[in-house]
Formats: structure tokens, sequence, C-alpha cells
């Protein structure tokens, strides 16, 4: 019987169409879910939180979102307006003013063009840029006037992707001229009492809606400049400027804003300022618990947050303030006594192992008061220090940790560490082991021990200690170990990759201290003299052979051997980019050795015009003073000994005095006053002969 003619595929073609049409069921049956979950405003029980696409699974919300209007918005610059603004940024990068004067009424024309559109501005991703440079070469006034454009908005701007990065250059470029009064006429005063009232102004204006905007993507940058501002913390501290943007943040400066750089130190500002830091931050943590608080130590926006308000607590308050029931360290950290089993100690433990958390422990054992901190290392950091040592992410807490350790709990921890160190050396993690041996030689802590355990790590050949430190690569150009150093086969050449810089600073730690000098500078008497010319022109080991030449355990037997490695190598040393430091430094290591330093001077003399053609030829020969070297030697020598100006035979004979008896030398001064009164005129004539 002859089957049914049927289409081929007909059957995967009703699958495919049945899956789709579930597929887009799903759909709407979640977009209606969602609708409803969002329009659900009869139930009171059900907060209206608003979740961005970008949330992922980590996602904590703390507090509600602000009754924001989400369509909120000013308008588009139209083509000729961007054009203009263009072409203001062509000129600001130019920067071609005839004079400052020019420069200001250019700005003061831009602002008056710019008026009205100032929030039209700073939300353009164009221009947003164009107003930052704007902001930070403007004068108080200016800043002032559109300090006062953005109050009213500025909860909408620190949220928008553009408008944030525009308030934070306004913060910090107008936080320069707040509390700088008594320079000149009472305009100056009346603008910084102006940019005062603006600040607490903006307090005012974000201070509701301040726990939400700690963990805005936009926001809490800006948040965190305005904690900066209002407690008077340096604004280009380094240590700070991590907190408070990423590594990935464009730097608008230029040479055009060099001269409007901060003042070093704490900033003197309004008492009014402190007030209204302390009522932000107890705005922006009053209404989390330390459950919420603990969750935002290991959120990545909110951290960086958590880490300067920390600090501000810990370093700019009160001392004692810290301990207050309501402080942010107290919410955190509710046991203060920090015991083995308590909450806080888990806490704290489980935080220094976080890649995100780890920062946090790392501001508190730097700025937390001394016997609070005592008592974290005896319940909590101590038995750690060991585990804390190996660990990537910990181990930076331990150096914080070892930067503030007595000398007992230093030696301590000292003996702790050391079966670890073989381990943090193959694992090319020397940094712990250098603030350690800092920390010893500060505190004066014995470090026979570290060198034994050094040299096993590093190989107890001195040839090889040094290259294995800081990763040089040794190659024989002869296949027999043993031949004469002379001979052109055996002359050892240098390669490398560069010298790791984590192992030359290392090395110069150990330069420091009499213990561990030693292995380093019997490496460098073990190494042959082609190597240490190739080692002094890579970065990392030149720093080493200048530490070693300069470091005050650079003894005179030990410059006395090291320095005649560089003989027949001083020119091409002078006209390396790198090698012209150890040549600046060798005039400091041949003091005492003055025949060394002739020697030396000499070699550049031969390769004057090989030197003289190389840039930093020209800046060892001018070190050197090669031009007095030339033109009157024995000026240049009196200056290479250290002394103003030659000495005469009078002044040499008085110099050589030290061993007479003060009988002897009275004597002698009388026999001078004499002498210049005039009753020995042949005399001082043979002394003016022979200077």
């Amino acid at each position: 019987m002859p089957r049914e003619q049927k289409k081929r595929g007909r059957r995967i073609d009703e699958k495919n169409e049945e899956r789709k049409r579930r597929r887009d069921e799903d759909v709407e049956r979640k977009s209606s879910k969602r609708l409803k979950s969002t329009q659900n405003s009869e139930d009171p029980t059900l907060p209206d939180i608003m979740v961005n696409g970008n949330a992922g699974d980590d996602f904590i919300s703390f507090g509600e979102k602000p009754a924001l209007d989400v369509t909120e918005f000013h308008g588009l610059l139209s083509a000729e307006e961007q054009e203009y603004y263009a072409n203001v940024n062509h000129k600001l990068t130019a920067n071609d003013f005839e004079s400052d004067e020019d420069r200001n009424l250019f700005i003061d024309a831009v602002y008056r063009e710019s008026q009205g559109k100032e929030l039209k501005l700073a939300s353009s991703q164009s221009c947003s840029r164009y107003l930052e440079k704007i902001v930070l070469i403007s004068t108080p006034e200016q800043l002032a006037a559109l300090l006062g454009q953005f109050l009213g908005n500025l909860t909408y701007l620190v949220q928008h992707r553009f408008g944030s990065h525009c308030c934070e250059a306004l913060f910090l470029q107008a936080a320069r001229h707040v509390g700088v009064t008594g320079h000149g006429s009472g305009q100056d005063e009346k603008s910084a009492d102006n940019m005062e009232e603006l600040f607490l102004k903006a307090v005012t204006e974000l201070e509701p809606n301040a726990g939400y905007l700690l963990t805005d993507r936009f926001a809490s940058h800006t948040i965190r400049v305005l904690f900066l501002v209002l407690s008077g913390e340096p604004l280009d501290d380094a240590s700070l400027k991590v907190m408070l943007a990423s590594k990935k943040k464009e730097n608008l400066q230029s040479a055009l804003i060099a001269d409007t750089e901060a003042p070093q130190g704490r900033r003197s500002v309004p008492k009014s300022f402190t007030n209204a830091l302390s009522k932000l931050i107890r705005a922006a943590i009053s209404s989390l618990d330390t459950t919420y608080l603990r969750a935002l130590a290991t959120h990545p926006t909110g951290n960086p947050v958590l880490q300067l308000l920390l600090r501000l607590e810990l370093s700019v308050s009160d001392k004692v303030k810290y301990l207050e029931e309501d402080s942010l360290f107290r919410k955190l950290f509710p046991e203060l006594s920090f015991e083995e089993e308590s909450e806080s100690a888990k806490f704290v433990a489980g935080l220094m192992y976080d890649p995100t958390g780890s920062h946090l422990i790392e501001i508190l054992a730097q700025n937390v008061a001394g016997k609070t901190f005592k008592k974290l290392y005896k319940n909590i950091f101590k038995q750690r220090i060991c585990s804390m040592a190996k660990n990537d992410t910990a181990s930076y807490v331990a150096i914080r940790i070892l930067e503030r350790l007595g000398k007992d709990d230093l030696a301590e921890a000292k003996a702790l560490i050391l079966p670890e160190i073989p381990k943090m050396i193959a694992r090319h993690r020397p940094g712990l082991v250098k603030v350690l041996v800092e920390r010893c030689n500060v505190r004066q802590v014995g470090m026979l021990d570290v060198a034994d355990v050094l040299r096993s790590a590093y190989g107890d050949e001195k040839s090889l200690f040094l290259p294995n430190m800081l990763n040089f690569m040794l190659t024989t150009r002869s296949a027999g170990p043993k031949q004469e150093p002379d001979t052109e086969d055996s002359v050892p050449a240098a390669e490398t990759k560069g010298a790791d810089v984590h192992g030359s600073l290392l090395a110069q730690a150990m330069l420091q201290g009499p213990a561990l000098a030693s292995l380093i500078q019997e490496s460098l008497l073990a190494l042959d003299a082609d190597v240490l010319v190739d080692m002094a022109k890579q970065p990392a080991a030149s720093r080493v052979i200048q530490a070693a030449l300069t470091a005050p355990t650079a003894t005179m037997p030990f410059r006395r051997q090291f320095i005649p490695r560089f003989f027949g190598n001083m020119a091409p040393l002078a006209c390396d980019k790198v090698g012209s430091y150890v040549a600046d430094a060798l005039w400091t290591a041949t003091e005492g050795l003055h025949f060394m330093k002739e020697r030396l001077a000499k070699e550049l003399a031969n390769h004057e015009t090989q030197v003289r053609e190389s840039l930093y030829g020209r800046n060892v020969w001018r070190n050197w003073l090669m031009d007095l070297y030339q033109r009157r030697f024995h000026d240049w020598r009196a200056q290479a000994k250290g002394y103003d100006h030659p000495k005469s035979t009078h002044e040499t004979q008085q110099g050589s005095d030290q061993g007479r008896s003060p009988l002897q030398l009275a004597r002698e001064r009388y026999a001078n006053h004499k002498a210049r009164d005039g009753q020995q005129p042949t005399r001082l004539a043979a002394a003016s002969v022979n200077a």
C-alpha cells in the first residue's frame, strides 16, 4: 500500500513554531509580572525599589532610591553650540594666549555665553569634558557662580554619567578657595565666605539621599570628593586619590593648569565644615545597621566610601569620638574587646582575605589608636601573621601590621614569618620581606637569621646571589666554567629581560643595615666588571649599584675594592641614560679616595668629544666640574676634596697641627701674629710663594 505523501521537515517546523510560541508567552508573562510588581502601590508593605539592568546577583540595596524624576531632561546643545565649545577646547589646548589677562578675558566670555546652558553642558557627552577644563582654570567668582547654578539639580547631576565628573572637578577646584582669606582685598574674603555658604547648601541638598548615593555607580565618587573637601585633608594625597577614583579616570591636567596645584599638608577649613561633615556622615550611615555596613565592606562601589569614612573618623576627628555608640567604627565592630570568638573578630579575620574588604583592614591597621591596635594584634593578627604573609591578598594587611609593631612584637613576628620567606621568594613576592628588613633596621632587631634564610633562598654562591635576587640572567660565551677571565672567550655577557623591581627594592633595603649589607656587597665584588657595567645600564639593577656606592654601610674598605671595577668604563656609563646616574654616584662614592676620583675624571677628559655629544654625558660632565678640571686643575682638586678654595701651605700646616700639644699651638699662634705685624716678612713671602 503506497504511503501518504508528506512534506519533508514538517514535523521539525511544527516543533520550532511550538517552541517559539512558548518562548513568547514566557516573555509576556514575565513582563506582565514586572509591571504588576512595580504598579502595585496599594500594598504599603512592598517597597518600590528600582534595580538597574546591569545589577548582578551580588546587588545590595542600601536604602530606597530617592524619588527623582527619571525622565528629567535639560535639553541638548545645538550643532552650533557644540562647535563653539569645541573651538573653545582647541583654544585652551593650544594655550596661545598673549598673557594671563587675555586668557582670563576669554574664560569670562565663555561663561557669559554659557549662561542658562550649564546643565546642558554638564549632561553632554563631549562638552562636559570641555566644562571640566574650563572649571580647572576659573576664578573663585566664576566657580561660585557655576556652583550656584548647579544647586537645586545637584542630586540629579551627581548621579549623571557625565555630570558627576563636572561636579567632582567643581568641588575640588572650589575647595582651594575656601578658608583662604587675609591675602588682600575684602573681595577675597567675600568670595571665600560665599564659597563656604554654597558648599553648606550643597551638603543640605545631598543629605536626605546620602545613604543611597554611597553605592550609586557615579554619585559615590562625587560623595567621596565632598567628604574629602569638608574634612580638610590634602587634595593631592596619593593614598587618598586611590579612594576617590579608579585608575581608568581620565586626567585632564595639562601645562595650562600647572599653577593650580594644591598646597601640601592639611587645609584650613571653617568650623562649619566639620559640623557639616559629621552631619553628612551621620545621615549616610544612620539608616544602616551593622549587617548592612558589613555588606558594604565587600561592595565594590561602597568599599572605597567606607574606607574614606573610616579614615576620616579615625584620623581627622577626635581620638575618642570613634568609640561612641553611633560612630561608624562602633557600628562595624560593636565588640571593642575583639575577643577571639566575638563577631567583630570573625568579621575582621574574614575581611583580611577578601580582595575588596582587605583594603578596609589596611585603613584600620594604619589609623586606629594604639590601645585598640594592641587588642587587634593580640587577639586576631598575631596568631594569623604567618598565614597572612603567605596569602596574596592578606600579605598587604600584614605589611601594614608590621609597620606598627614595637621591637618585641616585631621580633616575635619575624620568628613566625622566617620559615615562609623561601616560599615567598620562590613565588617572586619579596615585598613583605623588604618591609620586614626595613622595620627591623628601624627597631634595631637582629637579622642574622634573616641573612641565613636569604642566603639559602637566593644561593650560597656569591656571584649568583644578587643576579638571582634581581632576576638578572647571566650567560657565558665560553663553555668552560673555570677559564681565565682575561681570555676573550670567557668574558661573561649579561642578558636580561629587565631586572625585577621588587628584588631591587629588597636589595636597597638590605644595604641600609650592616647585618644584611654584606650579602649584597660580597655579591657585587664577586661579579665581573663587564657584568657590573651591564647591570648599571638596567634601571632596577642600577639603583642597587647607586645605593651600594652611597649607602651608610658603604665603608671605605668596600669602596676601595668596588670603585676600581668601573675603571675604563666611565665614558660609556656617562653617555647612557641609566648608567649616567651611576657615574654621578661615583663622585660621592670617591669621597676620601681622591686618587680614584682623579682617575675617573681623567677618563672623562680623554673622551671629551664622546661625552659632550651625548645629552646624558653633558650632565655628567657638568656634575663632575670637568670644565674646571681642564682650566684650573688646582681649584677642581680643592672642590673635589671638599674645600671651597685651594689651601695655602700656611693653612695646610694649621690643618696638620691637630696632633700637637696646646702649648705648641699657642707658641705658633704667637709667632704667626708677630709675622702678620711685619716682624717676619720673609716667612709670609715664602708662604705666599708656596701657595
